[in-house]
Order: structure tokens, then sequence, then C-alpha cells
């Protein structure tokens, strides 16, 4: 992440280097992004160097090209400071929310688990990392993290997946990286302000074309 934005007009394919104002997560990577209207918000990420994980969500208006940011990293709230996670925007009963789910940060400054979460110590040259399968919705008009009931076919702790908006409330998860290797599982999300319903989709094998695994 850097303080220049890449635009690309689509009517002409071409390419222009815009300034940004305010602040902007410098040297961030491997975050996630969700659109809401005229703002792409950030969440988490790496940067450059061992040790530093990012919990901080930031927004950019593509009108102004205005960077704020609107939770810092902490250990005290939110998600863990972590990557390789997802994020979707959902709207409930007229209210939006982020919604962050998985993703692998360090343990050592990750000590606060969320409650009914599982997490997955790595191991060999990964170790002192972990992977998680925590689920955060972030309520734009209060500044609030919210942990929701999670039922149904919680997905394991995972990361390197696809998140995909179905409708206002509802999402596909597909894929990723999980304690034993690649998955191709597929899961189907449903959600309220206070709750998420998680069901995994059984592969039919016979002649149907099931998506390999990868992460």
């Amino acid at each position: 992440m850097c303080s220049v934005m890449e635009v690309c007009h689509l009517r002409t394919g071409r390419w222009e280097q815009k300034p940004t104002t305010g602040n902007p997560p410098l040297g961030v990577k491997s975050y996630a992004a969700a659109a809401i209207g005229r703002e792409i918000f950030y969440f988490g990420g790496h940067c450059n160097h061992d040790g530093c994980f990012h919990n901080s969500l930031y927004s950019f208006n593509v009108d102004t090209f205005n960077w704020k940011e609107l939770s810092p990293t902490t250990s005290h709230h939110g998600p863990m400071m972590k990557h390789l996670c997802d994020m979707i925007a959902i709207k409930v009963n007229g209210e939006d929310y982020l919604v962050v789910i998985g993703g692998y940060g360090p343990s050592s400054y990750n000590t606060s688990q969320q409650p009914g979460a599982q997490y997955y110590e790595a191991e060999g040259l990964a170790s002192g990392h972990r992977q998680c399968n925590e689920i955060h919705f972030y309520k734009l008009s209060t500044g609030q993290w919210i942990s929701p009931t999670v039922t149904g076919d919680r997905p394991p702790p995972i990361d390197k997946f696809t998140l995909t908006s179905i409708n206002d409330s509802s999402a596909i998860l597909f894929g990723g990286s999980i304690a034993d290797g690649d998955s191709n599982n597929v899961y189907i999300l449903n959600f309220t302000d206070t709750s998420v319903n998680c069901s995994m989709l059984s592969n039919p094998g016979g002649s149907v074309q099931w998506p390999r695994k990868r992460g």
C-alpha cells in the first residue's frame, strides 16, 4: 500500500496515478478489502518485515481520494492482528456492516481469543504463528466491533480463501488453506445483525465437476 492510487479508466483502458490525502496504511500487503457505496474499506495486513501484522481498519473515498483510519491496530479489541483473511460488506435492517473472517497472524501478541473461535498453531518454519476461524462484524454507524453468534458448520481455522457476496446478507466461502492442506470446501453464510449461520455444501461426486483444492 502506498500514498498513490492507480486508477484505470474503463472506457479507454488508460491507467493514471493519482495522489491521495489523509492517513493511508503505508507498506501494508495481504490486506482484505470491501466496498460500500463510494468508500473502499481495508482491513489488516502484513508489513514487509517479521512480526508486523495489523488489525486496523481504514476507509478510502473514491470521490475525494482521502484516507481515514476508522479503527487502529491494537490488541484491546476487534479481530486478531493478521493477514490473508477476507472481508465483505453486508446490510441488515438498513445498517451497513463489514464482516471479517479467518486469517493468519503471530501468536506472541495475539494473546486474546474470540469466544467460540478456534486457532491452529503453525509448526516448522511457520512456528509462532496461527490460523483462526474468527468471525467479526464492524458496524459502520457506531464504529463498533461485534462478535456474532455462530451456528452450523463453522469453517475450521483458515486463510487464503475466497469470500463472495450473494446478496445483502449472505455470502459463499470457497477453498483456502487449513491445517491439513488446501481445501475445496464450500460454505454458505447467512447473516443477521448479531449472528451468522454456516452451511457446508456436500460434494455430490459422480459426474459433477467439483473444483479442485486450492489455497
